[in-house]
């Protein structure tokens, strides 16, 4: 059985968001903002979308503050989700636009890489949420993907995943840093590989597949 993601029903009604004076509008129309507007920094240089200036126009959820993310985060807003569609949005953009690179978060969970921008908000609360972004991809790039891996399908029982094989080895590597045993650290998913990630799953309360999946890898990386 494959788990489908579904977006969020947006909470914003096509008006004025309080405070921000910004005109937002459903998640549809946000990505399509995004992906028409977004400025991508280079990690070594300027902006590669702006004008001569280095000024480019950041749309949606980008314009609000560290600190509004942090207080809807906080309050498990209906705007939370939206938070990280953006982000969801900004990295999809950037790994088309950014040269030689197929995946900026190399396959990273969404519930990690929304961690590590809250990370950088709450060292400085007054930046945009674009600009949290924008560092996230500076830190990442080094470790990007720069093109497109192989991808297999792992099944157990009836469940199945799709990852890659470099995503297999962080698993199994960060299973064995934790003490289990996996045999050996090769991206090939095997028995030992299952029943570590089962006796994980169990440790953590989380749903035992023997899959590293979504919510497995986001608890298991962190």
């Amino acid at each position: 059985m494959r788990a489908n993601w579904l977006p969020p029903k947006s909470p914003f009604p096509v008006n004025l968001f309080a405070g921000s004076g910004l005109l937002l509008a459903p998640i549809l129309v946000l990505a399509m903002t995004l992906a028409m507007t977004l400025a991508l920094v280079s990690p070594t240089g300027p902006a590669l979308a702006a004008d001569r200036n280095e000024a480019f126009s950041s749309r949606g959820l980008g314009i609000i503050t560290c600190q509004r993310y942090l207080e809807e985060k906080a309050g498990n807003t209906e705007s939370y989700p939206f938070f990280r569609s953006w982000l969801n949005g900004y990295l999809s953009a950037y790994n088309q636009f950014q040269p030689e690179t197929f995946d900026i978060s190399s396959g990273a969970p969404i519930e990690q890489l929304i961690a590590a921008v809250e990370q950088i908000c709450e060292a400085d609360p007054q930046r945009p949420f674009w600009a949290a972004a924008s560092r996230l991809t500076r830190l990442l790039y080094d470790r990007r993907l720069t093109i497109k891996p192989e991808l297999v399908d792992l099944t157990a029982g009836e469940n199945t995943v799709t990852v890659t094989k470099a995503q297999v080895r962080r698993v199994q590597q960060a299973l064995k840093d934790r003490g289990y045993q996996v045999g050996v650290v090769d991206g090939l998913y095997g028995g030992n590989t299952r029943r570590a990630l089962e006796a994980f799953q169990q440790s953590e309360a989380l749903p035992v597949t023997g899959l590293p999946d979504t919510a497995t890898m986001a608890k298991l990386l962190q």
